[in-house]
């Protein structure tokens, strides 16, 4: 397994692990509004997510532990779905201008579940794969649902993963991979390398976008305490 696809998961975890954030101080990102301090703390949330889940799934990958790695694989997917999403609401503010709505997108985002109703709505991880799907436009809709028939028990994630039919002897062997581990290998290994290096480019855009956020968010206040529209 030394493809080029597998050199390039094992160097964009590397850089995952070395930007892992320890710290965030928020009065240096706002002294005054929330609203970046959550974008903040959202987005150094994800990227701990996203290094653990890409860790662990390259390692049951390179064990053979296919379906394990799928949905891992595919847990990931959503992680970086969600980083571009939270991506994209930071980019449309500096454009349009924040609002209250923005704030309570934020704190959905940030401490939202949907079984917790008490502590706020979450935001639908469907609606985080559509983001990006209008950015890269069968992309995510086509390999996140190959892992997801691979992480569901449907034919990909039992007898397709572990079956053996030999057809001459009428026997039915099992085995880690079933008829084709290759093939398997090649699904996950792609979407992973992919999600990875596709968090990693928001991840910089989003830590770079963040002065403008704050100041968005400082006009809207200002121009809501003045009365006039926030430009």
């Amino acid at each position: 397994m030394s493809d080029e696809a597998l050199d390039d998961v094992r160097a964009d975890l590397a850089r995952l692990a070395a930007a892992l954030p320890e710290k965030i101080d928020l009065l240096a990102l706002h002294n005054r509004y929330k609203a970046p301090g959550k974008v903040q703390m959202i987005g150094d949330s994800l990227i701990w997510r996203e290094e653990e889940l890409g860790r662990n799934a390259l390692s049951a990958l390179e064990a053979g532990n296919f379906v394990t790695a799928a949905l891992l694989t595919r847990a990931l997917m959503e992680t970086t779905a969600a980083l571009v999403f939270l991506h994209k609401l930071v980019t449309r503010s500096i454009g349009e201008g924040s609002s209250p709505a923005l704030e309570e997108k934020l704190t959905g985002f940030l401490t939202g579940s949907k079984i917790w109703d008490d502590i706020g709505g979450a935001i639908h991880v469907n609606d985080m794969l559509r983001e990006v799907e209008t950015l890269i436009p069968g992309y995510f809709g086509a390999h996140y649902a190959a892992l997801s028939e691979i992480a569901h028990p449907n034919w990909s994630g039992t007898f397709g993963a572990f079956g053996i039919i030999h057809a001459k002897e009428m026997v039915v062997t099992f085995a880690r991979g079933g008829q084709s581990p290759e093939t398997q290998y090649g699904v996950i290994i792609g979407r992973l390398s992919g999600s990875l290096g596709l968090f990693l480019g928001y991840y910089q855009m989003l830590g770079e976008a963040m002065p403008d956020f704050a100041k968005a968010v400082e006009n809207f206040y200002a121009a809501k305490d003045s009365g006039s529209p926030a430009g």
